[in-house]
């Protein structure tokens, strides 16, 4: 190669980044604090080899070409800048910007902007001058269904195979009368047909496949711009110069962003001159530079920039979506009907978060989308992304997330429906609760286990001390403020719940839902499976609570031989996921335990809080406590829920008489 011109595109809008490359182009983003494009200009710059960098620039084209002007006035060198009035396409975008300023070059090294990785580039090169290629492209081990076919001898016979093969990185070096092949009517063809045309034609287009152990990534979804942030920081140090000073740079203000009192987990991409309270913690979020947070909160899977005002609080009349939804997805609160406010149509909310249908912008019909605004006081809310893509991680159906913004507390999420288990007929319910309980057994077993797990934002584990909360709460709250009986606590029922805490610290620890009952599961009939909704209080714990906060759920009446089904379907189903499931008995005694916190969380509910719905499953929940204690083998309890029982049927009767 006489002369070999680097050639990186960037003309892309970079759509599915969006709202983020709403500010800038998908080819500034930034990658470890540097520009996606400055780290491609510097790997290219790197080789001997390259005597020419071009750029080709479409959607907000004079961003690009101002950041080529600076990076050649910082280093010394000249990047030609390639204006496209529109996107031309990979193949008419290279045959322009080649024509108009590398027209001596013999051979092009082209790279997507948005790739980051650390295969040495002087390998593919060394690659194509030996096997004396035509194209020489770079593939990687198989990152999605459809791959790149190519022969015993590496010549490719399929860019899109249904068969797999390897994924194309975005990366190849070619002959400059490739271009050539490219169809002079068409004003934005694809590379791609240039090369099926070249090796129809006789020209070797080959495949160099990189060793398994490469890291390489794109970056065009913001899930995967987060996730090679994290990738990064683990694989071998990479050839590429600024790249490797971003990693050591990375660590370093990790550091200084811990030693100021901020906690830092997961992937994270942190600029300069950030504002982090100490307090904050930073989960699986990428900081552009100069941001400001607002306050101490858990600021999770997301990207982050500017100074974002405090959030109103998610209830608050005047709260109105983040002006980002609008913006990315055209859609908006529903109109207030008569005599009530924006967002009158306001689902079921609790624990600091609001709910509402969101609606086209011109048409005002309903898109199936709802926008959750949370609390950033409860850090638990602000885990409910994280915990939901790692669910899905476990192939556990949870609502799709459309948008985040963790600054301001907003979700935009797939709405799944109106209808929860609570709402399925007795006759019906019989293989929802199968399909429920594997999953929640595929959980239990495979949870901790999974590479995500050790970075999630869980809640604290189950202790002694959540336990014996749990309890004291169930005697403030319901014996002493609703039955004004703290009298029936008695030295028998203490001595059981003793041992109940004892049992179920004993059992292995599993990562749990910890409020997995009917409400909290949607059923989509026509789709034939159930959704799990507010996850975000996931902890460690022993598996059986969750199975006992499903199975005697006081919204939900199972008759026995239901409730038992459903628990020896699960405890097949951790068999079959390879787990041991808990014995039985500990699923009874994990009752116990999980109706202490519901019923005393309906006595706060109904007499702290006024929210009078909740005293409406007292009785239930009491029934509910009476069975598991048998079914344990509690006398203790047992007498404990019969004299409440009839305590609170008393009560009824008064509440009754008074009203009447």
């Amino acid at each position: 190669m006489r002369e070999l011109c680097g050639f990186v595109l960037a003309a892309g809008e970079g759509s599915r980044m969006r709202p983020a490359t709403f500010l800038r182009p998908k080819a500034l983003l930034p990658f470890c604090g540097v520009p996606l494009l400055t780290l491609a200009l510097e790997e290219l710059r790197a080789l001997p080899q390259v005597k020419r960098l071009v750029v080709n620039a479409a959607y907000l084209g004079e961003q690009v070409e101002e950041a080529c002007g600076r990076y050649g006035q910082e280093y010394g060198v000249e990047v030609r800048c390639s204006r496209e009035a529109r996107r031309l396409n990979h193949g008419g975008g290279l045959r322009k910007g080649v024509k108009e300023c590398a027209p001596l070059a013999d051979a092009i090294l082209v790279r997507n902007v948005d790739v980051v990785h650390n295969f040495p580039l002087e390998s593919l090169l060394r690659f194509h001058e030996e096997r004396q290629a035509d194209v020489s492209a770079l593939l990687v081990p198989p990152l999605r269904p459809e791959g790149v076919k190519i022969s015993s001898h590496g010549d490719i016979l399929d860019f899109h195979s249904s068969e797999g093969g390897y994924t194309f990185a975005g990366i190849y070096v070619m002959r400059r009368d490739i271009l050539d092949f490219l169809p002079p009517e068409e004003e934005a063809p694809s590379i791609l047909l240039a090369f099926r045309r070249a090796a129809a034609a006789g020209r070797r287009v080959l495949g160099c496949v990189a060793d398994s152990q490469v890291f390489w990534s794109d970056v065009g979804t913001p899930a995967e711009y987060l996730q090679a942030h994290g990738a990064v920081m683990d694989c071998a140090v990479p050839g590429n110069p600024a790249l490797r000073q971003a990693i050591v740079e990375q660590s370093l203000r990790r550091a200084a962003l811990e030693q100021a009192g901020v906690r830092c987990q997961g992937a994270l991409g942190l600029g300069k001159n950030l504002q982090v309270p100490a307090g904050s913690h930073l989960h699986q979020v990428v900081l552009w530079d100069d941001t400001r947070l607002p306050a101490p909160a858990l600021y999770s899977t997301g990207i982050l920039w500017g100074t974002p005002p405090p959030p109103l609080p998610p209830t608050s009349p005047g709260r109105q979506p983040d002006a980002r939804i609008a913006q990315t997805l055209h859609l908006r609160l529903p109109a207030p009907s008569p005599g009530t406010s924006p967002g009158g149509g306001v689902l079921k909310q609790g624990s600091g978060r609001r709910y509402v249908p969101l609606v086209e912008e011109e048409t005002g019909r309903e898109k199936g989308v709802l926008w959750s605004a949370y609390s950033l006081e409860r850090r638990e809310n602000s885990a409910f992304v994280a915990v939901a893509r790692f669910l899905q991680a476990l192939e556990i159906p949870v609502p799709d997330i459309l948008l985040h913004f963790p600054e301001a507390g907003e979700v935009v999420m797939e709405d799944v429906g109106r209808l929860d288990l609570m709402g399925v007929p007795p006759a019906e319910r019989g293989p929802w609760l199968s399909q429920l309980v594997a999953q929640a057994a595929r959980l239990h077993v495979h949870g901790l286990r999974h590479p995500l797990a050790p970075a999630l934002p869980l809640q604290p584990p189950f202790t002694q001390e959540t336990y014996r909360w749990e309890r004291d709460y169930f005697r403030h709250h319901l014996l002493e403020t609703v039955l004004d009986a703290p009298e029936l606590w008695s030295e028998e029922a203490s001595a059981e719940s003793a041992r109940i805490q004892s049992l179920l610290l004993a059992e292995p620890p599993a990562l749990i839902h910890r409020d997995f009952q009917g409400a909290n599961v949607k059923v989509q009939r026509e789709q034939g499976r159930c959704l799990w909704i507010d996850f975000q209080g996931m902890r460690q714990g022993a598996a059986a609570y969750d199975l006992a906060s499903l199975l005697y759920d006081p919204y939900v009446e199972y008759s026995p031989q239901e409730r038992l089904d459903a628990w020896r379907a699960y405890a097949k189903a951790g068999e079959r996921e390879g787990g041991t499931p808990p014995q039985e008995r500990i699923f009874h005694l994990a009752a116990v335990q999980r109706l202490m916190q519901a019923l005393g969380a309906y006595g706060k509910l109904w007499r702290q809080d006024g929210l009078g719905w909740y005293q409406h499953h007292i009785a239930s929940g009491l029934a509910h406590l009476r069975q598991a204690a048998q079914a344990g083998g509690l006398p203790g309890f047992c007498a404990l829920a019969a004299q409440a029982q009839e305590k609170w049927s008393l009560l009824e009767q008064d509440e009754g008489k008074r009203l009447g």
